[in-house]
């Protein structure tokens, strides 16, 4: 039986959130065991390099994927172009490794294991997330979050049972590890998963107009993550690495705001491209506008505690040395909201819209990305860091505006206007409590407004107590035979 949209959303949170918490744990673990030295090239060679190609090797498929009504039809071609590109990778790396080692100051006495270390790991996330487009696009989002976040789980499982048997942890131990995790997960997922694999393995090339939907929906999902990549290199060269250091702290600390980012995008493209019916799907109890509309509260409260304690945050993770970072968190936590909207609303054009009226988004998008990065540099060089979380915040609201601009239907920009000013009155009321009750601890302010403002965007109705219920209760469909 097919659960409620709100069930699968606080399923995907939950999985998300194991999945980095088992990532962190790993990470803690492992550097304790090995050299600093020896726990770079680890995570160079199992996480860094592998993310990196991955760009290549995946491309969009997985947005691609993710459309409910055609991306099934295109799962063979990507696994086939997903397992090419991955070889044609590892060949390159194979055949100029000596370069490649060098340039990445990496050991060439170990280059054999590194590079079957390096393989290993993009070849089996390349695939991993072939298939995870593809369960999104089915709409079986609790099988999406398991199968995300199961190699996280196996490698922190993993070196707990070695750490355990053996009592210690080497450096070969720990690359096997983080090398085979996705490499297991992978085989799980295939065996476990084979019929609703097998089922959609026809080989059939993407027509233009879908692989523009996939690379749309790919460039407009890069923006956010991509301008601060930028603003990261621009801080090194303008202000040097001690202010990068400090910049990215501060980028760590509010990435905890990329949780609603993340579940918004899990459900908006599958939900959206599944249905004809914009009125419907938006503005129908529980559904898609419901759900996107509880995130973006949740991301309010979220830039409300960051705006209120930005100091004790960055202490809490990175210490009062970096206390510096916290002084202008809250100009980029603000940004985030302008960014969240207009995410929400870039997808639902896409979605919606044919390729030749969603076009101009996506060049307005690429101009605004070479913009930004002329802004700045002219402003951190005019105004120091402060310059840079401005100019961050500034384009987000620009980007949000430009897609205003070009949007054929406000009926989306309409789901967040609604009860609107109960959610002002919810964010008002929280952050006077906040301001007039002094705790010792700011962990507890933090737990007592998360109680406060939950408790009044349902009592004030901004949010349908359904949504709750919903999460509890099942629906009469199935969601598919391997959920």
């Amino acid at each position: 039986m097919r659960r409620s949209l709100s069930f699968y959303t606080l399923f995907f949170v939950a999985s998300l959130a194991l999945m980095k918490l088992s990532g962190v744990l790993s990470k803690m673990i492992v550097a304790r065991f090995v050299t600093p030295y020896e726990y770079g090239i680890i995570t160079l060679v199992t996480i860094s390099l592998p993310s990196m190609f991955l760009y290549f090797t995946n491309f969009c498929f997985h947005e691609m994927l993710s459309n409910s009504k055609e991306g099934k039809n295109f799962f063979g071609f990507s696994i086939f172009y997903s397992a090419t590109a991955s070889i044609v990778v590892g060949l390159l790396v194979l055949f100029f490794h000596s370069s490649v080692f060098s340039f990445l100051n990496l050991p060439l006495d170990w280059w054999k294991i590194l590079f079957v270390a390096f393989f290993i790991s993009l070849f089996s996330i390349s695939i991993l997330n072939d298939v995870t487009g593809l369960f999104r696009g089915l709409k079986l989002y609790s099988s999406t979050s398991i199968i995300a976040s199961l190699p996280a789980l196996l490698k922190l499982s993993t070196v707990l049972a070695i750490l355990i048997s053996l009592k210690t942890l080497d450096f070969l131990t720990v690359l096997m590890i983080f090398s085979f995790s996705s490499l297991i997960a992978l085989v799980v997922v295939l065996v476990r998963y084979h019929r609703t694999i097998s089922a959609n393995l026809s080989i059939l090339s993407p027509n233009r107009d879908i692989l523009f939907f996939g690379t749309s929906i790919y460039i407009l999902g890069l923006f956010g993550g991509l301008s601060q990549t930028i603003s990261k290199i621009i801080v090194s060269h303008d202000l040097g690495i001690i202010w990068q250091g400090y910049f990215d702290a501060s980028l760590t600390v509010i990435s905890i705001l990329s949780f609603a980012f993340a579940s918004m995008s899990f459900i908006s493209i599958p939900e959206a491209t599944s249905s004809s019916n914009r009125e419907e799907l938006l503005y129908e109890t529980g559904r898609l506008g419901d759900v996107v509309r509880a995130l973006f509260a949740f991301l309010v409260l979220g830039v409300l505690l960051f705006c209120i304690y930005p100091y004790q945050f960055v202490g809490l993770l990175f210490g009062e040395d970096y206390a510096v970072s916290s002084r202008f968190l809250p100009v980029l936590a603000v940004g985030y909201i302008f960014l969240y909207v207009q995410q929400f609303l870039a997808y639902l054009n896409v979605s919606f819209q044919n390729p030749s009226e969603y076009r101009s988004l996506v060049v307005a998008t690429v101009i605004c990305l070479a913009a930004i990065t002329i802004l700045l540099h002219g402003f951190t060089m005019l105004a120091g860091i402060l310059g840079t979380y401005s100019v961050l915040s500034f384009f987000y609201f620009i980007y949000l505006l430009i897609t205003l601009k070009f949007s054929k239907d406000s009926t989306p920009i309409r789901v967040f206007l609604r009860k609107i000013h109960m959610l002002v009155v919810s964010t008002t009321i929280t952050a006077l409590l906040l301001y007039f009750i002094k705790f010792p601890n700011f962990l507890l302010g933090v737990v007592f407004a998360s109680i406060i403002f939950t408790t009044l965007v349902f009592a004030t109705g901004y949010l349908d107590r359904s949504l709750i219920k919903g999460i509890f209760s099942r629906e009469g469909e199935k969601e598919g035979e391997n959920n």
